[in-house]
């Protein structure tokens, strides 16, 4: 089991041992398992650190839960903030695999023990704001675990936003840029990405639509990442559609979001051609007095 374990997370190429530090690309919010990892999208936890946001100066705290491929368990509480022109953010994820059991080669009832896999991120960050442009940064404490094995590291988060106007929006996002120490006398490396945004609103007088488009490189992939987003907003109701296309795979996502007094409750789900499972997340989302 121990061996088919290992296998299996490698293949998935999401394993927060066999690859590393690949948990820092799970999606960690509705709206960016739906519409896709844009760094124009504002919210409590963005890609983007310059576009932490709140609304109406109230703070807010988000609850999210998921699962990825592969069963892995999905987790992020994010807390926003706001003073004068800034908003202050602190945020925890959690991505792991539990229950997993390790046996001798022989028959026997009960296993020698049970491991499991995790990644952990703490993180804390502010946004500055004024009439046209955001910046922001995040610093992270990582930490990641197999068996009996772990490891941790920092992480720094950039990104920047210019508003041209009421439609038009781009955005710069550049995540994971730290190390891990290594484990097992084995170097882990952060898997870096650099996201470039443009962002346009549809019908703004009617249904608030915005539709993005994104280029994403990974440092740990040689192909670039295309995506192209929609959300559309009516009343208090949202709409997510997504598409990712990359020359190994192509990914279409869905989601939408309701609005209830001082709650907004979410649920988003993506579609990949490689055929290994739907990951999906479920929010809560509450606006504090």
């Amino acid at each position: 089991m121990h061996l088919v374990f290992k296998i299996l997370i490698n293949f998935l190429g999401m394993s927060i041992f066999g690859m590393g530090s690949n948990f820092l690309m799970l999606p960690n919010s509705v709206k960016q398992i739906a519409v896709g990892n844009h760094s124009t999208i504002d919210g409590v936890s963005p890609i983007n650190p310059a576009l932490f946001s709140v609304e109406e100066k109230q703070s807010n705290i988000q609850v999210s839960r998921g699962i990825w491929i592969g069963d892995i368990n999905l987790v992020n509480i994010g807390f926003n903030q706001a003073l004068n022109n800034k908003v202050f953010h602190f945020g925890v994820n959690y991505s792991g695999l539990t229950g997993f059991e390790y046996r001798e080669n022989r028959p026997e009832d009960l296993p020698k023990s049970y491991f499991s896999s995790y990644g952990l991120l703490l993180k804390s960050g502010f946004s500055i704001k004024n009439t046209r442009n955001s910046f922001g940064i995040s610093l992270s404490y990582l930490k990641i675990g197999i068996e009996t094995q772990e490891t941790n590291g920092l992480g720094i988060n950039l990104g920047y936003a210019y508003q041209f106007n009421h439609l038009l929006k781009i955005g710069f996002s550049l995540e994971n840029i730290g190390y891990f120490n290594e484990i097992n006398s084995k170097r882990i490396t952060l898997p870096a990405r650099l996201t470039s945004t443009i962002s346009s609103k549809l019908l703004p007088d009617k249904y608030n639509s915005t539709i993005y488009g994104s280029i994403e490189w990974d440092s740990n992939i040689i192909d670039n990442k295309y995506l192209l987003g929609l959300s559309t907003n009516w009343k208090n109701f949202n709409l997510f559609n997504g598409f990712l296309i990359s020359k190994n795979i192509k990914e279409f996502s869905a989601g939408f979001s309701i609005k209830t007094n001082s709650i907004d409750i979410g649920y988003g789900k993506k579609f990949s051609s490689h055929n290994l499972g739907s990951p999906q997340i479920i929010s809560f989302k509450i606006y504090l007095p």
